[in-house]
């Protein structure tokens, strides 16, 4: 096999291609070529080739198909994010349909997004393809990554870090999670780490691409021992269920224990979003509110994290060492809006011993 390393004068963002067909190679160097901020500094034609170039060229960004012959895709990426952290975009025509799951390994590697490649004998869909993709590497560029342990089993900071009059005793009605790059994985680690019988209803805000909403409640539901489902227009927050808010519809919660999906207006860019979610627990719940913010780029959820805070709910981040993204929950602790800072496994371990006693879970909220 053959390394393509390109020698010429890079643009500010590097990209290093990883494809075993050098047709699509060369149709993802037109595509980019529109955008003189974006060079191909190298091609791989296997996995192992791109772990070993992320390694040599220090790339911006890794464009990742899934199925290359030897090391695929998922395995790669794993590598990488695990010795020298780039942003891998899942680019490939295995992600969406009876293929999600591999999108989903892929966003659970530390793939921060995926996209499905177009149709190449369509000069439209083409033109339409390159726009989404030189838009999708540009955010990837922005995204700072962080070192992640290969499977999840390290886990290097202090299992809690209280902040001082901090009540964990009191009974708990509900947990929100937020999360988005690298929220997959994250999500993966904390449910597999859940027993069947955890007490508290769970309502989650996951930022991911349009179309792969459903693929994630399958792919999620695989991972955990709760039952995962789309939250409904008119739904109810319900012992041993994970409610997800659908791609395009803000997730509230009301009282009685009533969860909505709203056809609303979006909170800045982002529809769900996480901050909505969270705002409406600190007024249902107050201090029976916990908030979680997982990994991710910007800062949704911050203010809806210090609302429940303010509330006297309980509000945690993931940590730096494991989250890929460190922007929401870093900013989350910047502000002083997460109390506890943890990995999702020990967060898992934590929620477990949290609600163990019947007089910490409040009875009637999530019924």
């Amino acid at each position: 096999m053959t390394v393509h390393i390109h020698g010429e004068q890079p643009a500010p963002i590097r990209l290093l291609v990883a494809d075993d067909s050098p047709t699509v190679r060369a149709l993802i160097r037109a595509m980019v070529a529109h955008d003189p901020d974006i060079s191909v500094v190298g091609e791989a034609v296997d996995g192992r080739e791109a772990v070993s170039l992320s390694r040599l060229l220090r790339p911006n960004v890794v464009l990742m198909d899934i199925q290359m012959p030897g090391m695929d895709g998922r395995e790669a990426t794993e590598q990488i994010m695990a010795s020298c952290p780039v942003p891998v975009i899942a680019f490939s025509s295995h992600i969406a349909g009876k293929d999600s799951k591999d999108s989903m390994d892929m966003l659970a590697a530390g793939a921060i997004d995926v996209m499905a490649k177009p149709d190449f004998t369509d000069e439209t869909m083409m033109a339409r393809g390159a726009h989404q993709l030189i838009h999708k590497i540009r955010c990837a560029f922005r995204a700072p990554m962080n070192r992640r342990p290969r499977g999840g089993a390290r886990d290097p900071v202090p299992a809690v870090c209280p902040v001082a009059g901090l009540d964990a005793a009191r009974p708990y009605a509900a947990v929100g999670i937020g999360a988005s790059s690298g929220g997959p994985g994250a999500l993966r680690e904390l449910f597999s780490h859940l027993p069947p019988s955890f007490p508290l209803p769970v309502l989650i805000v996951q930022h991911i691409t349009p179309g792969f909403s459903a693929g994630f409640v399958e792919w999620l539901q695989h991972c955990s021992p709760l039952k995962v489902r789309h939250s409904g227009p008119q739904d109810v927050a319900a012992t041993g269920t994970v409610l997800v808010a659908p791609e395009g519809r803000q997730m509230v919660a009301r009282k009685g224990g009533v969860v909505q999906a709203l056809s609303d207006q979006p909170k800045g860019v982002h529809l769900p979003s996480i901050d909505v979610l969270f705002s409406s627990m600190a007024d249902v719940y107050g201090s029976g509110a916990i908030g979680v913010i997982l990994t991710g780029m910007g800062a949704d959820g911050v203010e809806g994290l210090l609302e429940i805070r303010n509330a006297g709910g309980l509000t945690i981040a993931q940590d730096w060492e494991t989250s890929v993204v460190f922007g929401m929950p870093g900013e989350a602790v910047r502000r002083e809006a997460a109390q506890i800072v943890l990995s999702p496994r020990k967060l898992a371990e934590y929620l477990v011993r949290l609600v163990a006693a019947p007089s910490r879970v409040r009875e009637g909220e999530g019924a």
